[in-house]
């Protein structure tokens, strides 16, 4: 599997470098390159994933490169592959290559074509380098590449000062999850002399008593350890309070959109968390917070979706929502069921962003729902393939979604926690809504942009085919990996979880059929038909009822449209404040003593002294001479006694 892995890694990486150097090539040329590269590691993500799933269990460990080595520390890159590793390439380098061979026709005509897909094959190897590595160094590298390429996607249109706002944010706000993320290595390195996850793992029973004194304070080591390194995944990953970076990153374009939020970035950090499942399986009330966390996230960010028209923004808000399950499952100590819930999201999602971009082109680049509408004969694939990622989102029985969203939220109605499991319930009935807010504003009622319906098709096949193609997992792959894979030891080598999951399975799911069954009398089903009832009379029959109900309640929705108040602490008041304190540091510090007193503070003094010394100098013999006589007097009266 060394070869293998090797080229899955790297594959897109000399795409970028090829495309980056290759300085006359045309835009065909560029994509053939760019998707040849990414297509590479996608077959043979999906040959590793094929071979696994058959039975062929594979858990490696490989050195690649020696950086460092004493005696005491060393430092490598190397990589690490397992059932986790091969679900997570599979799910990047898929959704990766078709929604670069989608961006093909979606970018056309853009003067920096081949910048796009330079960033874009650069992101992907980004991300691959993070889910292979076999150590937190390899980890920290990858993580900080995928936060660079990120930032030049957000920004990728460089000229609107919105993107440029967006990419700065988003680079700003995971800086300060990445800090998290470097004391937890740091404390790793110090605590067990290594950086491999194999060794550290190793160590984690002598290092469950110990703790750290922290400002007089005696802490729990891998609590603490744990905490810090949560950070980091709670910024990648989008999750309250860190989360508010995501939607504005809607600024690039629609294509990265998807691989932002299905397969890279957002995924990382959940990815993160299900890698490190020892840890935390040892990390006490850490689990708790990530528990409230994910809760929070799912339910506030989904209501923040609701008032909403834009439509990329919409499903934004639904990726944080969605995130947050995945959360909530890590924080109940069920990391398969994260990792599951995140392969299907990946697809439905990725589907999504991809109908949006396909509705926003043939509406000239309109993005508000509300000007939109009757496009479903114009543009039958998409209304299609819409239909199909939408009720999977909702988690409509037998779709993917439903699969691994409903088995989240069964932990908590076995576990009787009550909270939690009507929280999460109540996100399915608001995921329901927004989901059939976009379905009923673009597709239903009249055609107000007046689109005309073409002979042809919709868009041209690079484009259609990446939609009709995610459609497939988006319905199936729930059904296909349910019972041959999640419960059947899949993940028995890389996440701790394996024993939980089978008293799971044994006391609550005989089979996918059984499980599929029940769900038509759960209450997440209820909620669902109560949510597309509710989307029925809201959207399409009366469309000013809704305004009616928020004209009732117009601090609710203030507060949704302030997204509890972070919009204005992101755009508004942290800039300003810490505007204000970088002046103050400037004056004091910069102005103040390095230019006033060092710089400028040392030549007036030389000049003072100069100016002092010069008057000494008057030209006359006599007074020199009396200044050499007075000079000897006090000489031999310093040495007389001598």
């Amino acid at each position: 599997m060394y070869w293998q892995s090797m080229i899955i890694i790297f594959s897109p990486l000399i795409g970028a470098i090829i495309l980056l150097f290759k300085n006359k090539s045309t835009d065909f040329l560029s994509s053939i390159i760019a998707n040849s590269a990414i297509g590479i590691s996608m077959l043979l993500s999906l040959w590793l994933f094929i071979s696994y799933v058959s039975g062929h269990n594979i858990s490696e460990s490989h050195l690649i490169y020696t950086w460092y080595a004493t005696s005491g520390y060393f430092f490598e890159i190397g990589l690490l592959i397992d059932s986790l590793t091969i679900v997570m390439s599979f799910i990047v380098t898929f959704i990766s290559f078709f929604v670069h061979m989608y961006s093909i026709t979606y970018m056309k005509g853009d003067p920096s074509f081949k910048r796009f897909f330079i960033y874009t094959n650069f992101f992907t190897f980004s991300m691959l380098f993070i889910i292979f590595s076999n150590n937190f160094l390899q980890l920290f590298i990858g993580w900080e590449l995928v936060g660079l390429s990120s930032y030049l996607l957000i920004g990728f249109w460089y000229n609107k000062p919105s993107a440029v706002s967006a990419n700065l944010k988003a680079f700003v706000v995971n800086r300060v999850g990445d800090i998290g993320l470097l004391l937890g290595v740091i404390l790793i390195l110090i605590t067990s002399n290594s950086l491999n996850y194999i060794d550290f793992f190793d160590k984690l029973p002598l290092l469950r008593d110990s703790t750290i004194n922290l400002l007089g304070y005696h802490i729990e080591l891998l609590p603490f350890i744990a905490l810090l390194l949560f950070i980091g995944a709670a910024a990648k990953s989008a999750q309250i309070p860190l989360h508010f970076w995501l939607p504005d990153s809607m600024e690039g374009p629609t294509p990265i959109s998807a691989l932002i939020h299905a397969a890279t970035m957002v995924t990382a950090g959940i990815f993160m968390v299900a890698r490190l499942s020892p840890l935390y399986d040892l990390s006490g009330y850490v689990l708790d917070l990530i528990l409230v966390i994910g809760v929070s996230t799912a339910l506030f960010m989904g209501m923040v979706a609701l008032v909403q028209n834009d439509i990329k923004r919409i499903i934004a808000y639904s990726t944080i929502s969605q995130l947050g399950y995945m959360t909530a499952a890590l924080g109940a100590s069920y990391y398969s069921f994260a990792i599951y819930h995140l392969l299907t999201h990946a697809f439905f999602k990725a589907l999504l962003f991809l109908c949006a971009g396909s509705i926003i082109l043939k509406c000239h680049h309109e993005q508000d729902i509300t000007k939109m509408g009757g496009l479903r004969k114009i543009m039958p694939i998409t209304f299609i393939t819409f239909f199909i990622a939408g009720i999977s989102l909702m988690g409509v029985p037998s779709m993917s979604g439903f699969f691994s969203k409903d088995l989240i939220i069964d932990i908590f109605k076995y576990s009787n926690n009550t909270f939690v499991y009507y929280s999460l319930v109540l996100g399915v009935f608001i995921t329901t809504l927004y989901t059939s807010k976009i379905f009923i504003k673009v597709f239903l009622g009249n055609n107000q942009l007046k689109i005309k319906k073409k002979l042809d098709l919709e868009h041209s096949d690079a484009l259609i085919i990446p939609l009709l193609v995610l459609a497939i997992p988006s319905a199936f792959i729930g059904w296909s990996l349910f019972d041959g894979v999640l419960f059947n030891g899949f993940f028995d080598k890389s996440i701790t979880d394996y024993t939980r999951l089978d008293q799971f399975y044994i006391l609550h799911v005989e089979h996918s059929l059984s499980f599929f069954l029940h769900s038509l009398t759960s209450l997440s089903f209820i909620m669902i038909i109560l949510g597309i009832v509710a989307s029925y009379f809201l959207y399409y029959k009366d469309d000013g009822l809704l305004e009616k109900i928020s004209d009732k309640f117009p601090l609710l929705r203030n507060i949704l449209l302030n997204e509890y108040g972070f919009t204005s602490l992101s755009n508004t008041i942290i800039p300003t404040y810490f505007k204000r304190l970088a002046n103050i540091i400037w004056m004091k510090s910069d102005v103040s003593i390095i230019d006033n007193f060092f710089v400028n503070g040392t030549a007036n003094l030389i000049n003072f002294i100069s100016s002092k010394a010069r008057l000494m100098q008057t030209g006359y013999l006599y007074h020199y001479a009396f200044t050499m006589i007075i000079g000897l007097l006090l000489f031999l009266i310093i040495f007389y006694d001598f």
